[in-house]
């Protein structure tokens, strides 16, 4: 027998005016519960207080804690007003029971779960549900959107650098400590012209911590220089440009708007002659260059002249260690190396390279059986999913079990679809293994007569680190190659 909660309600009003006694609930719905063969766990009353919400009605909390704790399997009303008045409630209310596998019936609106009607209330309950969640999310983004017009802020626990707010405040305060690093970071970027890593390390050299107390980097001077925050301005929806706005917020600014502007201009500038530090034709051995002095990562390096004889533009390429950085702030002495200077260095390291061990080659493996596996369980999904549809159809379950149902065959549909390609693939083709010796000999077979396009494809495939550093004393500034570590296959 199911375990059934009955819950009446009712309040001095409707006591005066109806004459709807909390007793004559309880007999009619204990009549009904012997009807349907329902044990009757507890009786829950609240007398004599409005169904407006549930707060301040101790034995609707009751109930609800025992129908979270398992005790109760079933709930039943006389009339849903007598759950509560508000759509809200009852949403929430009928979710909470869904989740516990609580059963949910009212004597007078004929809302049986076990029955065709009862199943269909739920599916409406779940669909004014989802309403109600987009509904709350639509009104949570014009609420915030409102608060930016009218300048206040939307920082949450943490506020800008510079700025600080105390629970309850719309409005930032000034961190004098913090704002004048802020105003030291416009006048190093604009009147000293720093570059953006520049400050950083500057900033770190003096162990000026972050709002975090984190290291500076790049990136967070950049947001700095670009935050229209320190001229008192409020930001709306940075993820989303289509909805971006400012407004003009109450906040005190930390530096002028001539002084800001100033810095997007310049910004602005930047981007457009910034150079890609990803591998290309023209730069192969980007990505893989390390320093054998500090360990650091090479970038690219470009200088561009013009050529006085033919007028036309001569762009020298070369790599840089990332630690290189601008006196006094060197943190690695490793010179500038031309890419030729590279090349040059492989190509000699290949020639006299000796250590080709063999690695033991890996046997091929056959994944039919895998493949065959995999391909029933997919058409199982598939028949599973046609048989959860009719049930939803036929409501022999909710439209919440039907959604998780599917959800989850899907999930697991797309799991195994993916890893069939993986494996049909891999079928198709024959299995090759590299080891050492076979890449060092395609590589001096091959090398020279390689394309830029195919040098790239080569190193990428291939060359996992080119460790190398330039002696100018003892090598003449010629490159030297320290050791190249291959992909593992």
């Amino acid at each position: 027998m199911v375990n059934t909660g009955v819950y009446v309600r009712v309040s001095t009003d409707e006591q005066a005016r109806e004459g709807f006694s909390i007793r004559a609930q309880e007999e009619k719905l204990r009549a009904y519960a012997t009807l349907k063969e329902w044990n009757i766990f507890s009786v829950y009353a609240d007398e004599g207080i409005s169904g407006k919400d549930i707060e301040g009605r101790p034995a609707i909390k009751q109930m609800l804690a025992d129908v979270t704790s398992g005790k109760v399997k079933n709930v039943l009303v006389y009339k849903i007003d007598r759950l509560t008045r508000s759509t809200k409630n009852l949403i929430e209310l009928v979710e909470m029971f869904n989740t516990h596998n609580c059963a949910f019936n009212s004597l007078s609106e004929s809302i049986d779960t076990s029955s065709a009607t009862g199943r269909m209330f739920l599916k409406i309950v779940g669909i004014f549900a989802e309403f109600e969640r987009e509904n709350l999310s639509e009104r949570t983004r014009l609420g915030f959107e409102r608060k930016a017009k009218e300048g206040y802020t939307l920082c949450g626990r943490i506020s800008s650098f510079g700025y600080d707010r105390e629970n309850g405040n719309r409005i930032q305060e000034i961190n004098e400590e913090e704002a004048a690093t802020v105003r030291r970071i416009f006048k190093m970027y604009l009147n000293d012209d720093f570059t953006f890593t520049h400050i950083a390390d500057t900033l770190n050299k003096e162990n000026v911590a972050t709002k975090l107390n984190k290291v500076w980097n790049a990136r967070g001077v950049r947001n700095i220089l670009s935050n229209p925050n320190y001229v008192g301005k409020v930001r709306y929806s940075m993820e989303d440009e289509t909805r971006y706005f400012e407004a003009d917020g109450h906040h005190t600014p930390i530096v002028d708007e001539t002084t800001y502007y100033q810095a997007q201009e310049k910004i602005s500038k930047i981007q457009k002659i910034t150079k890609t530090k990803r591998p290309t034709e023209q730069v192969y051995f980007c990505g893989v260059l390390y320093c054998k002095l500090c360990g650091g990562k090479y970038t690219t390096h470009w200088q561009h002249r013009k050529d006085t004889a033919t007028g036309k533009t001569i762009t020298h390429v070369s790599y840089r260690c990332l630690n290189n950085n601008p006196e006094p702030y060197k943190n690695c002495n490793a010179k500038i190396i031309a890419h030729s200077k590279v090349e040059k260095a492989f190509e000699n390291y290949l020639a006299n390279y000796e250590d080709c061990q063999t690695q033991a080659e890996k046997p091929q493996h056959d994944n039919s059986a895998e493949i065959a596996t995999m391909t029933a369980e997919v058409k199982q999904i598939e028949k599973k999913t046609a048989e959860i549809i009719n049930l939803f159809v036929a409501s022999a379950i909710d439209f919440n079990t039907y959604q998780g149902m599917v959800k989850a065959s899907n999930e697991r549909r797309g799991e195994l679809e993916s890893r069939l390609i993986l494996l049909q693939n891999a079928q198709k083709e024959k299995a090759i293994t590299y080891t050492s010796k076979d890449i060092i000999t395609n590589f001096r077979k091959n090398w020279g007569k390689l394309k830029n396009e195919e040098r790239l494809q080569f190193m990428q495939k291939f060359i996992k680190k080119v460790i190398v550093y330039s002696n100018p004393e003892k090598y003449h500034g010629d490159v030297v190659i320290d050791e190249i570590l291959f992909n593992e296959f």
